[in-house]
């Protein structure tokens, strides 16, 4: 199932951006709660863009400036707060998977324990709330960058096993390290209900799809072989739509799955 993220539409509201996918042959949208709120577009509005044209919904929670771990109280209890809020827009307009970012050091990895129980007592009770909702939380493996906690399939699977309540897993084939091997990442990764894909080159990640140096021959076949979100990635504030389109001529004519 081919999704597209709501960031690559930004300059439209999520309820115009839906009916934007839905001409250029997407089957679903990934909503960034960030993209809704942006716009201040209404919940009701977008559940009804998408039941109009059959467009399924996933939610990216609130992830910009947040830190569910930091050792600042405040800035981790807004951060749960923000979450949440996201949890809640998702209920609202229908979304059952919402991928959430997991938290960071504040300062370097030697405090790795400390921030490691602070991150599962949080993404605890975001899991929780979610189950309330209805929905579950999917958490996203980051970029191995120098303050990045959960960078490997062993950490993200050793977080989700401390948890108390149900969680799933969002690939991300942009933040695997470009000497990693793809395929190798994705059989390690536990419980995976969602996929992000972009290129990537050395110096910038989410760039469109045939732009970078990712080996996606090699790994698409494999990001189809089960029935689950499959979204495209990257942002574009333009109202012209041109990182979309050159995603979009990747899937129309690279070689990949039937699109359109």
């Amino acid at each position: 199932m081919l999704y597209v993220s709501s960031t690559l539409m930004w300059a439209y509201p999520v309820e115009a951006a839906i009916l934007i996918a839905r001409q250029y042959g997407f089957s679903g949208m990934e909503v960034w709660a960030e993209h809704v709120w942006f716009h201040q577009s209404n919940a009701r509005e977008i559940q009804q863009a998408a039941k109009r044209v059959g467009m399924k919904l996933t939610l990216h929670a609130a992830s910009w400036d947040l830190n569910l771990c930091s050792l600042n109280h405040g800035i981790r209890q807004q951060s749960i707060t923000e979450v949440k809020r996201s949890i809640a827009l998702a209920a609202e307009i229908g979304a059952k998977s919402v991928t959430i970012h997991p938290g960071r050091f504040t300062l370097t990895s030697k405090n790795r324990g400390m921030h490691e129980s602070l991150l599962i007592e949080s993404v605890n009770e975001l899991a929780h709330e979610a189950q309330r909702q209805d929905c579950i939380l999917s958490i996203e493996h980051i970029e191995p960058l120098p303050k990045e906690m959960i960078v490997t399939p062993q950490d993200l699977n050793r977080l989700r096993a401390a948890l108390a309540y149900p969680t799933t897993a969002t690939f991300d084939i942009a933040h695997v390290p470009l000497s990693c091997s793809l395929t190798q990442f994705y059989r390690e990764l536990e419980g995976v209900d969602k996929i992000h894909v972009s290129d990537a080159t050395a110096s910038k990640l989410h760039v469109p799809l045939g732009t970078g140096e990712i080996d996606l021959e090699a790994i698409w076949p494999l990001l189809f072989e089960k029935e689950r979100p499959v979204v495209v990635e990257g942002f574009d504030d333009a109202r012209d739509l041109g990182v979309l389109k050159k995603n979009l001529l990747y899937l129309q004519h690279g070689d990949c799955v039937s699109f359109g």
